[in-house]
């Protein structure tokens, strides 16, 4: 089955040369040329991954992609933009980017880290579901459920998460989990994008358990705690 991409880019140069490159039979691409646009296509149709610029008319980038998340949970989301400021960059993680591209970038690179994002999605769903205790696994519905409750994890959020719970003597460094998201080293997600993803983990279990899943160990990485 095709995938459902939707570019959210208001520079027409730009929006032209991404879907040049993704007009593949592997993808059904749609546009968007502004926020009010995009929030039109988000209402009928779900999409699979979404790259989206910061600076939209009518609606901004950080806008839609908290608007994503309210609606398609299970979208990957790109920001894309030209401010390479951190403070931007955490407050995109906080309205719910998986990944962050600062312009100007290569449409030949970023058709490659989204080929390999959906590569790795596949390698996983292979896995079977775990049950640990009061933690339900499963990976056939990209779910993670505990004490019953589903929790609702971005599509960066469930890979790392299910990658800790699955290796649950391994210590990850954060460097090993920013090359995680991806296959073959492709798009390494910043360290702080990394810790990001962790504190928004931790942040929703909460609401359902206070068991404290993830351990940080200090100058060293994140490891699952013993059950």
């Amino acid at each position: 089955m095709k995938k459902r991409l939707l570019i959210i880019e208001d520079e027409k140069a730009i929006a032209d040369l991404i879907i040049q490159r993704f007009k593949t039979s592997l993808y059904n691409v749609d546009v968007a040329t502004d926020g009010r646009e995009a929030l039109a296509l988000l209402s009928i149709n779900k999409y699979d991954l979404a790259t989206i610029d910061i600076m939209l008319p009518h609606v901004d980038g950080l806008t839609l992609c908290k608007r994503f998340r309210e609606y398609s949970p299970q979208t990957f989301l790109i920001l894309v933009s030209a401010l390479d400021e951190e403070e931007t960059k955490l407050k995109g993680y906080t309205y719910g980017a998986d990944d962050y591209i600062t312009k100007p970038f290569s449409t030949k690179e970023l058709l490659a880290k989204v080929e390999s994002y959906f590569r790795r999605e596949d390698t996983l769903t292979s896995q079977k579901s775990i049950n640990l205790q009061n933690l339900l696994l499963n990976d056939a519905k990209k779910e993670i459920k505990i004490n019953g409750f589903k929790l609702g994890l971005t599509p960066s959020e469930y890979l790392l998460f299910f990658t800790l719970v699955n290796n649950p003597k391994k210590l990850f460094s954060r460097e090993e989990l920013s090359y995680l998201i991806y296959e073959n080293n492709l798009g390494e997600i910043d360290s702080r994008g990394i810790d990001s993803h962790i504190s928004h983990i931790r942040k929703k279990i909460k609401k359902c358990d206070s068991t404290e899943y993830i351990k940080t160990v200090h100058g060293q990485g994140y490891i699952i705690n013993e059950y």
